[in-house]
């Protein structure tokens, strides 16, 4: 029984490592070069702000060394108690093409972000709608390649992958999880081909949405409630019979998810459980499954050296197994410029995830409520995700 537990288990990990190389020859760049429209579409980049004084300052700047002709950028100050509004009054004085937005008191029924796009769409004018985060940095290319790519691939949703800045131990041991997760389960080419909206991929940090589908599918008001609103819209998207795309994009943006370990701890458990749609039983069998996978092999191993017997169900298979998981993450790394280092240390980063997530369900169910930013949600179970 063991051996046929262990032989199975080693197949599919192959299978997840054949997964992962077949996403990453097929995952496209946006193109840096080629021809614009004449005359080419105004894009609306929208930025919601709360309390990013330490970012807003150098998100804005990198948008405003575009080379993108035809740009607005508006910021939404979503009643931050710092300096934010202030930086980017003072950018706005030299830059007429930028404008600070004073957001609206948050109405019941929305979480925060949601309401700050939601404003940011009703003030934009472009023909393009280019949600991005203040805590991005992006290339002068960044505009022009993702419109080039949306028009060339005839998207309607356009997200990337970016570069995860990482600058802590923690940082680099958990962030990782973000491209493994959508690289090694996820079917990339199935993103983009199918219409099941299963089979869908948005990042909050850079979404572009062709103006008229954004507003067709209810834009951010239709996930006013969805913690993971980025997923939510992505498979709004594939509901409407949209084209979604998802591209790499660690060339032309850049993030910093989060600043040391309790920022990850907070972040990634207001969102874990959401993002899977809030179902219990699924959820923790997902756990369970990266448990086994990840983590069981080195107990195996361990139990063989305390034994001293090289056998194949306790050392040998085992074995194999790590040697597969450290190789995902290592073409991983490659691909997405993480450290190397970090990839033999995937156990600590699949344990931290599956302990954020374990504290994102007792933040769900118990009524503690989901916090961010200052504010705490308690929303419906079932309007947490779809």
């Amino acid at each position: 029984m063991l051996l046929c537990y262990q032989i199975a288990l080693t197949a599919i990990l192959g299978l997840i490592f054949f997964n992962a190389f077949h996403n990453l020859c097929v995952l496209k760049k946006p193109p840096t070069e080629g021809p614009l429209p004449d005359p080419p579409p105004l894009v609306s980049v929208l930025i919601p702000a709360r309390n990013e004084g330490r970012n807003i300052a150098r998100c804005v700047k990198s948008l405003l060394k575009q080379d993108y002709p035809r740009l607005e950028i508006l910021v939404l100050d979503d009643g931050s108690t710092d300096q934010t509004a202030a930086i980017v009054e003072e950018l706005a004085e030299a830059h007429p093409f930028l404008q600070l937005i004073p957001g609206r008191p948050l109405p019941p029924g929305w979480h925060g972000k949601a309401y700050a796009c939601h404003q940011l769409s009703q003030a934009a004018k472009g023909s393009w709608l280019l949600f991005t985060d203040a805590d991005t940095v992006h290339s002068p290319r960044s505009v022009s390649s993702v419109i080039r790519a949306a028009l060339r691939e005839k998207a309607d949703l356009l997200t990337l992958l970016p570069y995860c800045i990482t600058e802590t131990f923690w940082e680099k041991v958990t962030l990782p999880l973000i491209s493994f997760f959508f690289l090694s389960y996820l079917p990339v080419g199935l993103i983009t081909k199918s219409k099941e909206p299963l089979l869908s991929a948005a990042l909050g940090p850079f979404m572009l949405f062709r103006r008229d589908f954004y507003f067709w599918i209810g834009g951010h008001e239709a996930v006013r409630q969805n913690i993971v609103e980025d997923m939510g819209l992505g498979r709004l998207v594939k509901k409407a019979g949209g084209r979604l795309v998802l591209m790499d994009g660690t060339d032309v943006v850049a993030v910093r998810f989060y600043h040391g370990w309790w920022e990850i701890w907070r972040g990634l458990s207001k969102s874990a459980f959401s993002a899977f749609g809030s179902s219990l039983l699924p959820f923790l069998g997902l756990l369970a499954f990266n448990c086994a996978i990840f983590i069981a092999p080195y107990g195996f191993l361990a139990r063989s050296l305390l034994r001293r017997e090289a056998t194949l169900t306790l050392c040998w298979l085992p074995l194999a197994q790590i040697s597969i998981a450290w190789a995902i993450r290592l073409l991983l790394a490659r691909r997405f410029r993480m450290s190397y280092a970090m990839a033999f240390l995937h156990p600590l980063t699949v344990l931290v995830g599956v302990l954020t997530s374990l504290n994102s369900v007792r933040w769900t169910l118990t009524g503690h409520g989901v916090v961010w930013k200052g504010r705490c949600y308690r929303f419906e179970r079932s309007s947490f995700g779809h």
